[in-house]
């Protein structure tokens, strides 16, 4: 998918067929504030965010954007719209590996802020955000997340999962290989997560034709899913391709799996993670055998899916207590820590929300 702002350094977002893809910005200077905050009102414009909420919006980012550029390392700022949650409205991810915050509560005061912005440092941040969370680990580096929404109070449809996304091309790519998309309704949610072969702009129709066929697949198994769309990638480079079911019933939430290709997905709670392993081949190519599998999610558990892109050496148990984070969170801290740099990333992590009465 080609980007729709064609002076950013990366892809902006998949309105059309699957989840957004987000918009990177690194802040290694200050000259870089502007242009996050031109970013930030493209996508808050496109997906139909009020003037109001553009402004708290252009608030928000020149805070994230100065603070990155004049105390972090390697800062960048993910930008994307927050349909996958059922809101219009936008998110932004401040991530850097920086020093780390021994202590959040100091940046959260009143008057505690980065000379020359136009709020007071995270606590202007927290009161100008619908949702705000930070994640700080000293020698490891900050993650601030911050949505705004629409102003006329839209709130949250009532579905069964918390969402958190990192998708990027490989650096100097305008087009993506990696795709998502997330159907969610009441107790019952399909994930899927497709990476093209390869990556550039057939890898890109590659998933983008993966995506237009889950969209319009009715209820099916996850196995069901895979198997049509190896079908349909046969004219395309192929893909790897992972379809995760989720249905909470009296009995509990269950996790329904299928898989080809070299993609990751795992539960992961306190006593470590439960892989649901995908088969080996390539949809669209060659798929020897499709095997289903099912696993409870347990208390305390999320739902991690990632493209390989991503290394499988991380561990979340070497970040304290980050699973009580917002998944948006954990996404980008994995992004940061396990990222190849060669290839398009993209890292997908679910919570679950609570049952609605």
């Amino acid at each position: 998918m080609e980007s729709t702002v064609s002076e950013l350094p990366t892809t902006a977002w998949r309105p059309a067929k699957g989840g957004p893809i987000s918009t990177r910005i690194v802040c290694d200077d200050e000259s870089r504030v502007g242009e996050a905050r031109r970013a930030a009102e493209a996508i808050a414009r496109s997906c139909g965010l009020d003037e109001h909420a553009r402004g708290t919006l252009a608030i928000v980012v020149t805070e994230a954007a100065t603070n990155l550029a004049r105390h972090a390392r390697g800062g960048v700022i993910l930008l994307r719209d927050t349909s996958s949650i059922g809101v219009t409205g936008v998110e932004l991810l401040a991530v850097d590996a920086g020093p780390g915050m021994q202590d959040l509560e100091r940046f959260f005061a009143d008057g505690y802020s980065t000379g020359g912005t136009a709020g007071a440092g995270l606590g202007a941040m927290r009161r100008q955000s619908d949702e705000l969370d930070v994640y700080s680990l000293p020698g490891k580096g900050t993650v601030v997340l911050s949505r705004i929404f629409a102003s006329d109070g839209n709130a949250r449809p009532p579905h069964l999962l918390d969402v958190g996304v990192v998708c990027l091309p490989l650096d100097g790519e305008t087009a993506c290989g990696d795709g998502w998309c997330v159907r969610q309704d009441g107790d019952h949610a399909t994930v899927l997560l497709v990476d093209g072969l390869g990556h550039g702009p057939n890898a890109a129709d590659a998933a983008d034709t993966a995506i237009s066929v889950f969209r319009s697949i009715d209820a099916r198994t996850p196995k069901e899913i895979i198997a049509l769309l190896h079908e349909a990638l046969r004219a395309t480079r192929g893909a790897a391709v992972a379809v995760a079911e989720v249905r909470r019933s009296s009995d509990g939430v269950t996790v329904d799996f299928c898989g080809v290709g070299n993609t990751v997905t795992a539960l992961i709670g306190p006593a470590g993670p439960r892989s649901l392993p995908s088969m080996n081949g390539t949809a669209g190519l060659s798929v020897r055998g499709l095997q289903p599998f099912t696993q409870p999610w347990r208390p305390g558990e999320c739902l991690v899916m990632h493209t390989d892109g991503l290394t499988t050496r991380w561990r979340l148990d070497g970040y304290p207590r980050i699973r009580e984070h917002d998944p948006a969170v954990i996404a980008a801290v994995l992004h940061r820590d396990a990222s190849r740099g060669r290839d398009d990333a993209t890292v997908l992590v679910f919570g679950l929300r609570e049952a609605v009465a």
